[in-house]
């Protein structure tokens, strides 16, 4: 009886510490020298068993040993989980309860652990399931932590593939996969970015448009013969190409969206436009000083100009306008070609930093839009009581081009942490439509009707609309430094640089040679002199810095 007793005792005692050893296994897998299904481990001289069963381990294995996580505990797997790779193993997933611990091989017990992947391999391993967390320590917006493992590049860059969700959390977003984790796709998205809106302010600097000198003046005491005439005058305006040269601001507006369909495929549309420019000059004179408008006499073929103020012969004044305005479209869309990441540390608070890149190729349709003006108006009235008069004189020259062409490009993305540095490349190449008209009047007297004819405007000359399609190329470049202010928010400054080919621009289309014998009234049966009347055009460019913010979703 004494003997069954302490049996019995002996049992319940083997028992208790069985259930002790299960428990005590939640904290420590390779404390005892028996793994979950109290089968004898193998030896320190046992073989290192394969990454997954039946397959061979691969000839090539990026080896290395898991960095020491000495102040954080051993990462725990969901419960239930199982390794499809090690089911025929001899130390399959069926051989490990649902609590079993996954360590890194920081573990005392893994000196010597070799890595490959997301498997362990050495004299140590054992075949336990082992996520390195050598990679950069990430946290998502709701602030929990999560460890990557390797950052490859894409298999297009001669890389393994975007693998991980390398996002730059809070604040970034998954540069590889920008349409979100859709059906078919192998990479997570940390920032929802299935669309975006941008808008930015532009304070450009346009070429200046050249214009021949329009208005002179001269000193008093100057003979009738020489006065405003060139190069003795001082020119008041024109002569130089400075029109249009200040700042002009603008407005930029983009809106795009990844397909849902083709994650690699997305659309953009883009505005910009400023408002309309304009530039003006007044001088008005009772005779003195002397004003005048210049030109080329081709009849006497010497300068001369024409009085618009002369002491006791008129009083007058001149005005000039001019005005400009540029708009800009395009649809285009993007398609992603590659794209990498890696990790690195932040020297300021040791903390990891995502570094990604990519190149996107764009495909689309660029529109532009330039239409200018310039015009000059006389009023005139003579002092001479013995031939009295009055003159309303105008001249107006209107230029407007319109560019439609196919649009293609590159574009680079760059991400660091809470920066980004964005650089992109297009060319158009198209037609680019050009419209010129050129019109004069004179009323003399002032309210008498309009005859045909101002002074640089002549009829038989100049005067007339011209309309004609001319190969354009638009050319742009552009680059983007941005800092992720929320999520979702991103302020952006940067510089940009368009160029347009064969434009026409009212000021090259003035020709100062004058035929004084067409001048209202014209003198019967007379006709223009010297070289036909020809379109000149010009190139065309815009360039300066931006500033604006983006909005994802």
């Amino acid at each position: 009886m004494n003997r069954f007793t302490i049996l019995c005792c002996l049992l319940i005692t083997a028992l208790a510490g069985t259930s002790q050893a299960q428990d005590l296994r939640k904290y420590r897998v390779q404390s005892s020298a028996y793994n979950a299904s109290n089968r004898p481990r193998p030896s320190a001289t046992a073989t290192v068993p394969a990454r997954l069963a039946g397959t061979p381990r691969p000839a090539k294995t990026r080896a290395r040993l898991a960095s020491s996580r000495s102040a954080q505990d051993p990462i725990y797997q969901e419960p239930g989980y199982r390794d499809p790779g090690y089911q025929d193993s001899a130390y399959s997933g069926s051989n490990l309860d649902d609590s079993e611990v996954i360590v890194d091989g920081s573990d005392p017990m893994h000196e010597g652990v070799i890595l490959d992947g997301e498997y362990a391999y050495g004299e140590q391993a054992h075949g336990e399931h082992v996520y390195h967390d050598d990679g950069p320590m990430m946290y998502d917006a709701e602030g929990f932590e999560e460890s990557y493992g390797l950052y490859n590049e894409c298999d297009s860059c001669g890389g393994g593939g975007c693998g991980s969700c390398g996002a730059g959390n809070p604040f970034g977003f998954d540069l590889c996969n920008p349409a979100g984790n859709l059906p078919g796709r192998q990479l997570c998205i940390c920032l929802p970015s299935h669309g975006w809106v941008s808008v930015d302010y532009l304070g450009l600097f346009a070429s200046g448009m050249n214009i021949p000198p329009l208005v002179t003046s001269s000193p008093v005491g100057t003979s009738q013969s020489n006065a405003g005439v060139l190069p003795g005058a001082n020119i008041l305006y024109g002569g130089n190409d400075s029109a249009f040269t200040n700042q002009i601001n603008g407005i930029r507006v983009r809106v795009g969206l990844w397909s849902a369909v083709r994650p690699n495929f997305g659309v953009e549309g883009e505005y910009f436009g400023f408002n309309e420019q304009s530039e003006s000059f007044n001088a008005s004179s009772s005779g003195s000083p002397i004003l005048a408008r210049p030109f080329y006499n081709n009849i006497t073929g010497l300068q001369d100009a024409e009085l618009v103020a002369f002491p006791n012969l008129l009083s007058g004044k001149v005005q000039v306008e001019a005005t400009s305005r540029l708009d800009a479209a395009a649809v285009r869309f993007r398609h992603i070609l590659c794209c990498g990441e890696k990790g690195s540390c932040s020297p300021w608070n040791c903390g990891p930093v995502v570094a990604q890149s990519r190149i996107d190729a764009t495909l689309g349709w660029r529109y532009m839009q330039l239409a200018e003006g310039l015009t000059v108006t006389e009023e005139l009235s003579s002092l001479n009581a013995n031939n009295p008069g009055s003159f309303l004189i105008r001249d107006s020259f209107q230029t407007f081009n319109q560019f439609n062409g196919l649009e293609f490009g590159f574009q680079w993305l760059h991400r660091r942490g809470f920066w980004s540095l964005d650089a992109q490349m297009r060319t158009s190449v198209g037609i680019s439509r050009q419209w010129l008209q050129i019109e004069g009047s004179t009323r003399s007297p002032r309210d008498a009707a309009a005859q045909v004819g101002g002074l640089l405007a002549q009829p038989g000359r100049n005067i007339g609309t011209y309309d004609r399609n001319e190969l354009g190329v638009v050319p742009e470049f552009g680059t983007t430094l941005g800092y992720q202010l929320t999520q979702r928010l991103k302020l952006s400054f940067g510089y940009t640089s368009i160029y347009w080919s064969n434009v026409l621009r009212p000021g090259d289309q003035i020709d100062n040679t004058v035929n004084t014998n067409l001048l209202p009234p014209a003198i019967p049966g007379t006709a223009h002199m010297g070289q036909p009347f020809s379109v000149r055009e010009v190139d065309y460019w815009v360039h300066g810095f931006t500033a604006g913010i983006e909005y994802r979703w």
